[in-house]
């Protein structure tokens, strides 16, 4: 319960120092390490010791930054010394890991911030400021290295199956937490452990340090990917949530404007028998009168990591112009093409499939001239079996020959007829009476029939 009550506590000083509450900010940071002081790290097993310490690093951090603002510099000095020495002691990546995840989380940059301040111009009142120094250079380093993905935290090397870069063995999954990772003891004590490479804790403190590593890289990674994904996902989101929304759907997204004829090659809808397979769409999209191409954007997420823009040109019939087009683009952004006063313009766009599993994969293509409705076309590809497609050609055979339309000769009409109230439902309507607006509502219905019949 200790630790619970020293993470609130740690986690309210962090707010309280955001909010410039630095006495406030010092009176939770102090709570939390006497919080932790209060018992022995052998008293706990599995990942607590990790979460402690994480813990203690924070709020050391924070009760810094506070006594800074406070000018209480011997303080915070005497504090610095503490939180390099406790943090280095577990080795220099598992301190960097830590503060990268304070840096990913918006922890660091209030504590990096007052300490840049604090060394700039100021005289700390003649103090040494060595080991304060040291520290905000260690922020400024995983700032950059956070920032920027450095090879520090080997992020080119997280692909899943890679090990470049790498020394020991991947960290287990399903892991929310650097501090979770865990030493085995059986390992430590006796030198051999029955789960061997399958073993979800390390084997060793350099193990331990890089799992750390590789969680803090992987977080890196991800936070770069999210940022991409909302730099390219709110120009779709938006046009999906506006065309689900809309009272006229056909007036937001249309499969067919006027002024542009579309022509594809080869059919929106292919079937393969294989299951690593590659397919690409040519769309040549010809605009009469000439129109700028704004936006060119793959609309789904469902099957997105299959499809990509790969190739947009644009010109009159005769002559192409390529546009850059970045790797694995979801996302095209055009408008800067010249017309040159031609009176019709050819755009051709190419979009690539690939995959190495069977299914249906659909995509969405959206060609924005900046008026709406914007342009879509819809492409589909079955990738099956032999023995699948066979099937399924049959049984659509056999769907089209046998189907019947409905017509007077083949429907019956039943007229409804409402059923006898049972004695229970008698019962029940008597218990629970009708409301009173209820019964309004059927005599005005009566008066009104009886006027229509009159």
């Amino acid at each position: 319960m200790e630790d619970r009550r020293a993470e609130k506590s740690c986690e309210q000083a962090c707010e309280s120092l955001k909010r410039q509450d630095y006495e406030m900010a010092l009176k939770h940071c102090t709570e939390a390490l006497l919080s932790l002081g209060q018992y022995s790290m052998a008293d706990f097993t599995g990942p607590c010791p990790l979460e402690i310490e994480r813990i203690k690093i924070e709020s050391l951090l924070y009760r810094i930054a506070s006594f800074l603002q406070l000018k209480n510099y011997v303080q915070a000095d005497e504090d610095c010394r503490h939180v390099l020495g406790e943090g280095l002691a577990k080795g220099e990546d598992a301190f960097r890991a830590v503060l990268c995840c304070m840096q990913l989380k918006g922890k660091l940059q209030p504590v990096s911030t007052i300490l840049a301040k604090s060394l700039t111009g100021e005289s700390l009142n003649g103090m040494v400021t060595k080991d304060l120094t040291r520290l905000k250079t260690l922020l400024s380093e995983t700032e950059t290295a956070t920032s920027n993905a450095l090879s520090g935290y080997h992020v080119e090397d997280l692909d899943e199956g890679s090990c470049n870069g790498w020394h020991f063995r991947p960290p287990p999954r399903g892991i929310t937490s650097s501090e979770e990772y865990t030493l085995c003891k059986r390992f430590l004590e006796q030198g051999i452990c029955r789960y061997g490479a399958q073993c979800t804790s390390a084997h060793s403190q350099e193990e331990l340090a890089e799992w750390q590593k590789r969680y803090a890289s992987r977080l890196i990674k991800l936070k770069q990917q999210n940022e991409n994904k909302q730099l390219s996902g709110s120009y779709m989101e938006t046009l999906i949530e506006k065309w689900m929304n809309s009272l006229s759907p056909e007036k937001v997204l249309s499969e067919c404007i006027e002024g542009v004829k579309v022509e594809h090659n080869p059919d929106l809808s292919v079937t393969v028998s294989t299951k690593k397979s590659h397919q690409t769409w040519t769309f040549a999209l010809t605009c009469k009168p000439a129109r700028m191409l704004y936006r060119v954007a793959l609309l789904y997420d469902a099957h997105r990591p299959h499809f990509s823009i790969i190739a947009i040109s644009a010109g009159d019939s005769t002559t192409q112009v390529s546009q850059e087009v970045p790797e694995n683009c979801q996302e095209w952004i055009g408008g800067k093409m010249a017309q040159n006063g031609l009176d019709h313009y050819v755009y051709k766009v190419g979009i690539a499939f690939n995959t190495e599993i069977f299914g249906t994969f659909r995509q969405t293509i959206v060609f924005d001239f900046g008026l709406e409705p914007v342009l879509m076309q819809r492409v589909m590809i079955d990738a099956a079996s032999t023995e699948d497609l066979e099937y399924l050609m049959h049984a659509k055979q056999q769907l089209v020959t046998t189907a019947k339309r409905w017509d007077s000769s083949s429907k019956t009409i039943i007229d409804f007829e409402p059923n006898e109230t049972t004695d229970l439902e008698k019962s029940l309507l008597i218990r629970y009476q009708i409301p009173l607006s209820s019964k309004k509502k059927k005599k005005k219905k009566k008066k009104k029939k009886k006027k229509k019949k009159k």
